[in-house]
């Protein structure tokens, strides 16, 4: 049996499981920037946080910016590819708030914009609706 092709969705898993990736993602889509707020808010060690910064920005999901001289100080902002890992983070979110219980901390999402808390959600881009997996079908091409 040929081995299935490695799909956007194994690699943007891989990209997540490197070093705490998740954690920094986490923090940095609610505009933590500075390398010791990192650090403060996820309590990693400086070594495992600098590799992971490293390879955020080597992949193209955050900027290293510099925003002080003497001496240098920089700060990590996400990208466009990695604004867009967002619903990514909903959707992992809302899974585990389900199925894993309240047992660590709950995070509660208020929409900037309303002012209400809220429970953000997919829907597809033509009808609107709600997707869920029962729902929708796939196809893998196989780019050559």
């Amino acid at each position: 049996m040929p081995d299935s092709p490695t799909t956007s969705v194994q690699r943007t898993g891989a990209l997540l499981q490197q070093g705490a990736a998740s954690l920094v993602l986490r923090e940095a889509f609610f505009r933590v920037r500075r390398f010791d707020d990192f650090q403060r808010r996820l309590g990693l060690s400086r070594s495992v946080l600098a590799r992971t910064l490293k390879q955020l920005v080597e992949e193209g999901i955050m900027q290293r910016l510099r925003y002080q001289t003497r001496p240098d100080r920089y700060e990590y902002r996400l990208s466009e590819a990695g604004l867009e890992l967002y619903p990514v983070f909903l959707a992992m979110k809302a899974w585990g708030d389900k199925w894993l219980g309240s047992d660590g901390p709950q995070i509660t999402l208020r929409h900037e914009t309303c002012g209400n808390v809220s429970a953000p959600r997919m829907t597809c881009d033509v009808c609107g609706r709600p997707v869920t997996a029962r729902e929708m079908s796939y196809e893998i091409r196989v780019l050559e």
